[in-house]
């Protein structure tokens, strides 16, 4: 199914149920607020492949992913800040900029498992994607020398890739291409692998040498 939605190039992944806060300030974008303040999803976000996010018209990734707002606030002069969860994948067919702002006609993907040549590997792969995710908030409490809590996670493959690509500390490329696998038995695999990568730079090389400085989340200004 193929629908027009509008689209924030930002420089930052979104992945499906990934809470990501967001402060609007420029003119477009408060447009597009206005525009879409009743409708769910409200816009689409991709990640910036060219050019700056802020007053420039960015070339994005093909692939992004729905934003549903749950929460808002609106100051006196009219910049917004919001908390939104990721929806649905979706692919773009074509771009525009005629509404003030990018919007594009998408196609909305299908979320497979995999072909598994048993019924028990997936079980197996995301036992195991848990269990390195695990080590790595281990290496990483005891290098920066503080306690990570531990939350509790899906168990649905699906679910729980996304989950573990939302609080993966990778660059955005990397946050990319695992949105862009086409199944979760994909995505598992690699966010394995790259979990793996980062646990031992953690433990050869300590935080200096790692994607992550500190677990957490911030603001991302449009």
């Amino acid at each position: 199914m193929t629908d027009r939605l509008p689209l924030f190039p930002l420089g930052v992944v979104l992945f499906p149920s990934m809470l990501l806060p967001l402060h609007i300030f420029e003119d477009r974008y408060r447009r597009l607020m206005r525009d879409r303040q009743n409708a769910s999803p409200m816009f689409g976000v991709v990640l910036t492949k060219r050019g700056n996010a802020v007053g420039d018209r960015p070339e994005i990734h093909r692939v992004g992913c729905a934003a549903e707002m749950i929460g808002a606030g609106r100051y006196p002069d009219g910049r917004y800040d919001l908390i939104v969860r990721g929806g649905r994948r979706f692919q773009v067919r074509s771009e525009e900029w005629s509404a003030g702002y990018l919007t594009g006609e998408v196609d909305w993907l299908a979320e497979p498992l995999g072909s598994t040549s048993e019924s028990t590997e997936l079980d197996s792969l995301t036992d195991d994607a848990l269990r390195v995710y695990d080590q790595f908030l281990g290496a990483f409490e005891r290098m920066a020398e503080t306690e990570v809590p531990r939350e509790e996670l899906p168990e649905d493959p699906i679910e729980l890739a996304y989950a573990l690509c939302a609080r993966a500390p990778l660059d955005a490329w990397e946050l990319q291409r695992l949105l862009e696998w086409p199944t979760a038995r994909d995505r598992l695999l690699d966010i394995r692998r790259l979990l793996r990568r980062e646990r031992d730079l953690l433990t050869t090389t300590g935080i200096g040498g790692a994607t992550l400085t500190r677990p957490g989340i911030s603001f991302t200004a449009n």
